[in-house]
């Protein structure tokens, strides 16, 4: 589903990325010509309105519209791949809530395939209105399939976030049935902590102290939510009280679908992450739709692990909705991902976290005790100390680029 889907928002003086070299992000891969930028520059506009991309299409400002480009001035300040990750994880987590909801009498997997499909069809559509609306556009071009999946040489990258990413997914949205939201997205989101640890070999994103920490915390958060009887009871007994004091434990099915769920999604991130800016954002969200589709549908026919049922007219808005939250959320989260150092994209996806318990609480009006809420919290510490470590490290590595450079200056002066 989801961003988070679900996204960039720059802050100028405590910047979250890495450093640029030469106006790109370290890590991405270059554009492969002007049609690429041309795209890179399509997909800007179309999710937050770029003046860049819009000035590539020949708009010049007049007189009469200072006010308009003065909005749009602002607009462009804002980091994007923060603000895009941001109103993502809202989105995503609203999704969940939605999705809990309608498979209360739609089988998951059958919410899958209906979500997937109509999502697929959006986002192709709107890969398809943007090709030809585009001031390149050639009328005797034929579309290929590259206009709609990327560059045929990354294909099997794409393929495995498709594939990956549909069975995250489809995991997340079967623990639904088992645990409550809250529980659920904070099991889940030890996914980011299975990211920054897999980039290590992957990405050449190494692993220190604090991401060691990190994922200590993420032990220890996931504990605190499943409270296991083996390591809870005796440190109970330990202390004079009674075992039920730690409330009830989540369905262990419920557990381990979860964890397995999150395993796969942090594969999908960091293959996002792999092929960078080469493929559209709009493009990796038709990859994790289709092949979203075509599991659901192979699990309709094989009627497991559920029969398909007729959805009221109630249960067919919801699911439009759940499709229309899984587009934006998925395409928020590509973005993001592809903009963003894969650990500050994972630590701002926690926020969904927080999202998820608000929404819980407010919407299904479902409880988290305290041993859930301090583990959902100490999962979001072990998320957030790699980037606020990243920002630290680059704030200090600026600091010393701007020595170096004054005192070269102030020995010509001398």
């Amino acid at each position: 589903c989801a961003g988070a889907t679900c996204g960039d928002v720059e802050l100028r003086e405590i910047p979250l990325s890495l450093p640029r070299e030469g106006g790109k992000d370290a890590g991405d891969a270059p554009p492969s010509g002007a049609d690429d930028e041309g795209d890179e520059d399509d997909e800007e506009a179309g999710l937050l309105g770029s003046p860049k991309a819009r000035a590539s299409r020949g708009e010049a400002a007049t007189t009469s519209s200072t006010d308009a480009s003065a909005g749009s001035g602002l607009l462009s300040r804002l980091p994007k791949g923060e603000a895009v990750m941001f109103c993502g994880t809202f989105i995503l987590a609203f999704q969940n809530i939605v999705a809990k909801t309608v498979e209360r009498n739609v089988p998951p997997m059958q919410v899958v395939f209906v979500r997937s499909l109509l999502s697929g069809l959006v986002t192709f559509g709107t890969i398809y209105r943007r090709h030809t609306t585009s001031p390149n556009y050639d009328g005797d071009a034929r579309l290929t399939l590259e206009t709609f999946l990327g560059d045929r040489a990354l294909w099997h990258l794409c393929a495995i976030r498709g594939v990956v990413g549909s069975i995250a997914f489809s995991l997340a949205y079967i623990s639904l049935t088992y645990l409550t939201v809250g529980d659920s997205v904070a099991i889940f989101f030890l996914n980011p902590i299975f990211s920054a640890f897999l980039a290590w070999p992957v990405l050449g994103e190494a692993v220190g102290p604090v991401e060691g920490l990190a994922i200590l915390c993420g032990l220890i958060g996931t504990l605190l939510i499943v409270k296991p009887p083996a390591i809870f009871g005796p440190m109970l007994r330990a202390l004079g009280e009674e075992e039920t004091a730690i409330g009830t434990s989540p369905d262990p099915a419920g557990v381990v679908i979860t964890l397995v769920s999150a395993m796969c999604c942090s594969v999908a991130m960091v293959t996002i992450r792999s092929i960078g800016k080469r493929v559209g954002a709009l493009s990796l969200a038709g990859w994790f739709h289709a092949c979203s589709t075509v599991m659901g549908a192979i699990s309709m026919l094989a009627r497991w692990p559920l029969a398909p049922v007729t959805p009221s007219p109630t249960e067919w808005a919801l699911l439009i909705l759940l499709a229309a939250t899984s587009f934006f959320g998925q395409l928020s989260l590509n973005y993001g991902y592809s903009h963003l150092p894969t650990l500050v994209a994972s630590a701002m996806y926690y926020l969904m976290v927080v999202w998820s318990a608000v929404l819980g609480v407010l919407v299904m009006r479902e409880g988290m005790d305290a041993y859930g809420a301090a583990g959902a919290a100490v999962i979001c510490a072990g998320g957030l100390g790699p980037s606020a470590n990243k920002a630290r490290l680059r704030r200090r590595e600026e600091s010393r680029r701007r020595r170096a450079g004054a005192e070269p200056s102030d020995a010509a002066t001398n």
